[in-house]
């Protein structure tokens, strides 16, 4: 177990800046995962962690001692790697136990640290294949379990699954949160798929150009999105984002989408918005709701027409235009809709999000 500290943490490659100024505490046995699009500053951060990259400034603690000057192999973590760094000539027993051999371990533990990641993992019947003769989720395995014998005080992943088709990412996924229940460990992970991040982590930290956006849980950050940025980068489909108008006649306040398309303010929305002029709207597909004519009048009701209509089986996605941006709605227990319906679509305010249109920060 151990509880990573990250202080003032900066990365600079010349003159450009992968990490600013990471302030961040991982408690013990949380599993972290930070998730952003390629270039964010994800993958350098762990690699700093694992003493793997020079900082540039900060300090990093892991289980309160300074580490900075400490080499990768005295600093007891294990990092698991997208393209799994399994030796080819080797067996799968032989790739388990081959850090311990190194460090020097009796024969007796490494037996014994081998057959418990053997057990963890599933590996029984794979000891003595080599990595070619392993499938890409076997192989993953065998590389969580060469990090597992080391028993570290934390696990750090780097995109493992990025390289494993969709069936296979979707079971891994499964094995690895199965791993942080068993060990009772802390694990951060590095990934550019929300779907991973929402799906593994206790706690998940959204990085963009080297920041961090946001912190939080799965759900947090999901319902409450900082800014515009998460609010489009987590979730599928994204947020639709709409620009829009606030209207204030005689305190009567109202959201203006197009010339058509107008809807009422909520008390609290009021309060939020009444000093406000231009800002940005969002509404996830599934607030956006289409549905029988008997209409909630307490909710904001439009008709249009549908685009393009996108069957997923248990959902239905419809996508429709509002001031000539494209929007999705996802409709559940879907009946039979064509391309050109006319169709009434509801939207629930409580669940509309509201950014300012110059910071792109939530209205809050």
């Amino acid at each position: 177990m151990a509880q990573v500290e990250l202080k003032n943490l900066s990365k600079k490659y010349g003159k450009v800046t992968a990490v600013q100024n990471m302030d961040l505490i991982i408690p013990h046995n949380q599993f972290l995962v930070l998730v952003g699009p390629s270039g964010c500053g994800k993958s350098t951060t762990l690699r700093m962690i694992a003493g793997l990259e020079e900082i540039t400034g900060g300090e990093i603690f892991i289980n309160d001692e300074r580490v900075n000057d400490k080499d990768p192999k005295d600093r007891n973590v294990s990092m698991v790697f997208q393209n799994y760094a399994l030796y080819p000539h080797m067996s799968v027993e032989e790739n388990l136990g081959f850090s311990l051999k190194i460090a020097k371990v009796k024969s007796e533990e490494i037996e014994k640290r081998v057959n418990e990641a053997v057990n963890i993992l599933g590996l029984e019947d794979l000891r003595s294949r080599k990595p070619s003769q392993l499938s890409g989720g076997q192989r993953q395995r065998v590389a969580m379990g060469r990090a597992i014998v080391r028993r570290p005080d934390a696990f750090l992943f780097d995109e493992p699954l990025s390289n494993l088709d969709a069936k296979l990412r979707t079971q891994m996924r499964t094995e690895i949160k199965k791993l942080h229940q068993k060990l009772k460990t802390t694990i951060i992970y590095v990934t550019h798929d929300q779907v991973e991040a929402m799906t593994l982590a206790d706690r998940i930290i959204i990085m963009k150009d080297g920041y961090i956006e946001q912190i939080g849980s799965p759900i947090e950050v999901f319902s409450k999105p900082a800014n515009v940025f998460v609010a489009t980068f987590i979730g599928s489909p994204p947020m639709n984002i709409f620009s829009a108008e606030i209207i204030n006649s005689n305190n009567n306040i109202k959201i203006k989408l197009d010339d058509n398309l107008y809807f009422d303010c909520t008390e609290y929305q009021k309060n939020k918005l009444q000093n406000k002029k231009n800002i940005f709207l969002g509404i996830r597909a599934e607030d956006i709701m289409p549905v029988d004519n008997n209409t909630n009048t307490s909710f904001w009701s439009f008709k249009r027409n549908v685009d393009i209509v996108e069957p997923l089986g248990t959902e239905t996605q419809l996508f429709i235009t509002i001031n000539d941006k494209e929007i999705i709605s996802r409709m559940y227990n879907p009946y039979e809709v064509n391309v050109g319906d006319e169709l009434t679509f509801q939207v629930d305010p409580s669940k509309v999000h509201f950014f300012d249109k110059e910071t792109e920060k939530a209205i809050i």
